[in-house]
């Protein structure tokens, strides 16, 4: 675990440097605010594609040539951001990030292989903390790398250092990243996956709960997507910020992820359950939305509005993929919580789209109420399934 989790560290690392600078990247080749959604799009109809064919190839072949696989393929594609001369080849760097991001699900599947069902949201908190030390120390890093001089920013070191980063993280984990489906379980994938594709979905969504985990990664994606993309434009426009604010800002939220995540979710999914953390954390998420679109001349609203939506997704990330690891049986843990990541993406797909054309057309704060009405009546009609379900964790352990 802990080798995985150094290894997904160091590229997230070079994600955190260059996710804050990519719409002022963006601008500096004269995109608009609708035009930056394009590069989350693009990056997640990619996602959307691949994720769920590497989950079903690490099933079928093993977890860890799919992780090396995914983590070079990660290292050339922030190089090429940094190389890119138009917004167009920005996009395709993008779009080649976004096929590298299965190496999230992949390093879920191997955490899933390898804890029990009760350290199964702990070990899934370990992925998340490297998100949030990753957008801990990222945004700082690329703040300081990108200079001092907002007229001239210096937009290719940082990609070049996230490029670095990553091939540390590929070297590290070829070293030390260890095989953690026995041959069986991947013969068992092997015939499992021989079966027609309608065969497959079936046996996904035997247990009906499931639709609604699976739901839930696209819900959240779509809603909080919005807020990922265009909380740059929306801090520049309201509070005159630079790319180096947005990175202290981040770092800020990295800290809330790391302790939450890296600390707190094992013993706080211990104490409620899976299922009521997952509704805690849209609660939060829902009530950090609301407070974001009545934030722009409160500064002081601002701060409790971010500090609420960290804590949502701090809880909601490592939730959602303990509840789907836990319901989906062993051989099909890469398939699903690939599934899972493809419906992740289509809302990552949708949510910049349809929130950079309320941003650019209509109002800064409209995708922020609309999203969370959206995740409020996610939260009841899901409340709802729930509570005619039984534990997860604890029908996982039943014979």
């Amino acid at each position: 675990m802990l080798a995985v989790f150094l290894s997904i560290f160091l590229d997230l690392v070079g994600f955190g440097i260059i996710l804050p600078l990519l719409p002022f990247y963006a601008e500096h080749y004269g995109a608009t605010a609708f035009m930056v959604t394009w590069l989350a799009t693009g990056f997640s109809v990619f996602q959307l594609i691949f994720s769920a064919i590497w989950g079903r190839i690490s099933d079928r072949f093993g977890r860890r040539p799919v992780f090396l696989l995914c983590l070079a393929v990660s290292a050339g594609a922030y190089l090429w951001t940094g190389l890119a001369e138009s917004f167009a080849v920005l996009i395709l760097a993008r779009c080649v990030s976004g096929i590298a991001s299965g190496k999230i699900s992949v390093a879920q599947a191997i955490i899933a292989d390898i804890t029990t069902p009760e350290n199964r949201a702990k070990g899934m908190g370990m992925v998340g903390a490297a998100f949030g030390l990753g957008f801990t120390l990222g945004p700082a890093i690329g703040g300081l790398l990108v200079g001092n001089d907002p007229l001239n920013p210096d937009f290719q070191t940082p990609m070049f250092v996230a490029s670095g980063l990553s091939v540390i993280g590929l070297i590290l984990a070829f070293f030390t990243v260890k095989e953690s489906l026995s041959d069986e379980d991947k013969l068992t994938a092997r015939s499992q996956t021989k079966r027609p594709m309608k065969e497959q979905l079936q046996a996904i969504f035997s247990v009906p709960v499931i639709a609604w985990f699976i739901g839930s990664f696209f819900i959240v994606s779509f809603v909080f997507s919005q807020v990922e993309t265009l909380f740059p434009l929306w801090t520049e426009r309201n509070y005159g910020w630079t790319a180096k604010d947005l990175g202290y800002c981040f770092a800020y939220i990295g800290v809330i992820l790391v302790i939450v995540q890296g600390r707190l979710i094992g013993p706080f999914t211990n104490w409620v359950g899976e299922q009521k953390a997952l509704l805690v954390g849209l609660a939060l998420l829902t009530a950090g939305l609301f407070m974001v679109a009545s934030a722009a001349f409160h500064f002081s609203i601002f701060l409790v509005a971010i500090t609420l939506l960290s804590l949502g997704i701090a809880i909601l990330n490592p939730t959602q993929s303990a509840l789907i690891s836990l319901t989906a049986s062993k051989s099909q843990q890469g398939s699903t919580l690939g599934l899972a990541a493809t419906f992740s993406g289509l809302g990552r797909v949708f949510g910049p789209l349809w929130g950079g054309a309320f941003f650019d057309f209509v109002d800064y704060d409209l995708p922020l109420i609309i999203g969370g009405v959206i995740t409020l009546v996610f939260l009841c009609l899901i409340y709802r399934a729930l509570s005619a379900h039984p534990s997860v964790r604890k029908s996982k352990q039943q014979p």
